[in-house]
This record gives structure tokens, sequence and C-alpha cells, in this order.
């Protein structure tokens, strides 16, 4: 019996049945705003799938609360074995019973017609993989540069989707098959296992790949300097991760990289092209001042790795 929303008390045959996967670790209350969220959607066909990835902190709690307020609903689960939020999207695969699987950020928000809208899309084509919008917005009370920084440049989902064949798991749907044909994520990566699997789902000649403009979910900005240094630390990681995974001639080539990154500025024309909106040339130049800071704090994550 699946639940039923608030909202629709009818049950279409023609639903698709969608699992909603959440990766969580040490975000109590992002968490419960996120599925305070979902459970008001305008659709009645889904599971939501929360995983604890060995949170210290009242996570687990808030995710029994939920369960045991739906317990047709939401179905926890956890992953103790493996620190990686892929590991813990890996389970939440594991555990699904749903045709599309969608993931989301613990801390998100979603629109009453999200799930609505991927089912349309799903149901009208033959589509496998599905990336979407993502509008990033600052806390309140957090103004200043690393949040107007984030909102112009922190997940230009469509940009990545058009230029880098994939989308973030922030904004993914995808149907169950494909994971049984291009596998599962690669849970050793810290950092861009979103854009690994995406690329192997985009080389896959079976599998069809969309991107959806009229889809969007919001995510608050990373408003501090704090916040902006442990992700880039992150993504240098997981780039070294991903470059050194082939051994001694990997790690060659990651010299090379990190030669290049300490040499080479950013490009100016990726920067234009992934801001969300169009920019004046003193906004360009602020921009770009932050995105150069941001490469090199990436380039010191790698040679920590390292």
């Amino acid at each position: 019996m699946n639940y039923k929303s608030p909202r629709d008390n009818t049950q279409d045959d023609n639903m698709t049945k969608i699992s909603i996967i959440i990766p969580v670790y040490n975000d109590a209350d992002g968490l419960d705003d996120t599925i305070s969220s979902i459970v008001k959607q305008e659709y009645s066909n889904y599971e939501i799938i929360p995983v604890d990835n060995n949170s210290t902190d009242d996570t687990y709690t808030v995710i029994t609360a939920w369960a045991d307020q739906y317990p047709e609903t939401i179905q926890p689960a956890v992953e103790e074995e493996v620190q990686s939020s892929y590991a813990a999207r890996n389970t939440g695969v594991k555990n699904a019973n749903g045709d599309v699987l969608v993931f989301i950020d613990a801390d998100m928000t979603v629109p009453s017609n999200w799930l609505h809208t991927i089912d349309a899309y799903f149901n009208d084509t033959d589509i496998d993989y599905l990336g979407y919008s993502i509008e990033l917005y600052t806390p309140e009370g957090k103004d200043g540069y690393w949040g107007w920084y984030d909102r112009k440049f922190g997940l230009p989902s469509e940009y990545y989707f058009n230029n880098e064949n994939y989308s973030p798991t922030a904004a993914l749907a995808v149907r169950s098959r494909v994971f049984d044909m291009a596998g599962l994520f690669n849970e050793k990566l810290v950092s861009g296992g979103d854009k690994e699997f995406g690329k192997r789902v985009h080389s896959h000649k079976d599998l069809q790949t969309e991107f959806a403009t009229d889809i969007v979910v919001f995510h608050p900005a990373r408003a501090s300097f704090s916040e902006q240094f442990k992700k880039s630390v992150r993504i240098g990681k997981g780039k070294s991760q991903e470059i050194s995974g082939g051994g001694s001639s990997g790690e060659r080539d990651l010299s090379i990289a990190l030669a290049i990154s300490a040499i080479l500025p950013p490009d100016p024309r990726r920067v234009y092209l992934a801001a969300k909106d169009q920019l004046n040339p003193v906004s360009f130049i602020v921009l770009y001042i932050g995105v150069t800071i941001k490469m090199y704090i990436e380039l010191y994550g790698a040679v920590k790795h390292l």
C-alpha cells in the first residue's frame, strides 16, 4: 500500500513508483527540512529512503521520527561500512523498490509538483537518466560574498550536463535499470562520483539522457569561506582519487595535471558559461577571482591527499 499525500487522495495506476534516496551525515535539521518538503508532494506513489552514513548527531532520531509518522512511505537505511555519500547512495539503490530512483541531498527542498513532473518525463519519453536545475538561495542572515558567489556558480547543473556529461546527484533521476547496465556509484570517491557515474551512463550505447529546464529544486548556498574551503578540499581530493585510480601511471598523470593546474588560471569562458545570470564586467571579474581562489584550494586538497 502506498502513502497517499494529503494533497492527493487518489491513486493513479499510471503513476510510476518513485524511490527518493537521501544520503545524510550529521545534518538533522537539513534532513528534517527536506523530508518535510517531500511529503507535501501532489503525488502518491513514492517512497523515501534516508540513508544514515554513521551520523553522530540527532540525524537518526529525525529519521525514525519521520518513519514512525509515515511507516508506509519512509524506509530508513544505514550505511556503516564505508564513510562516503556515494556508498550511502548505493545502499539506497539496493533498498529501493521504485522503477525510477531520484536523488536529493539533505538540506534541500522541492516544489509540490516535483515528482509529478519527473513522472511525466519518464512516462512520455524513453529517457533513462534525467538531470534538472538547482536554484541556490542564501539562508536568512548569511548575506555576503561567498553566498553571492555560490548562487552564481555553485551548482550549474545545466552547464555540467551540456559540457561535462553529467548532472549532480542533488538533481538527478534515473530508471532503476541504469544501475544494472552501467553499475553503481564509485563509493571510493569522496567527491566527483556523480561526474564519474554520469560519464559512464552517457557513454553507454543503450541508455538515453536528457536535461529538464522546467524541473527546479532548491539548495541553500554555502555562504561562508569555511564552507567553501571544506567543499573545495573535498573536490580536490576526489579529483586526485579519480586520476590516480590507475596506479603508478595514474599518479604520473596526476602530477602532470597538478602542475598544469598550478600554472594555468581558470578558463574564463567556462566561468562565463556556468554563471547562472548574465554578468556585467565588474561582477564577472569578482566572480572569476572567487573561482581562482577555489581552484587553488582544490589543488591544495589534491596535494594533501597525495
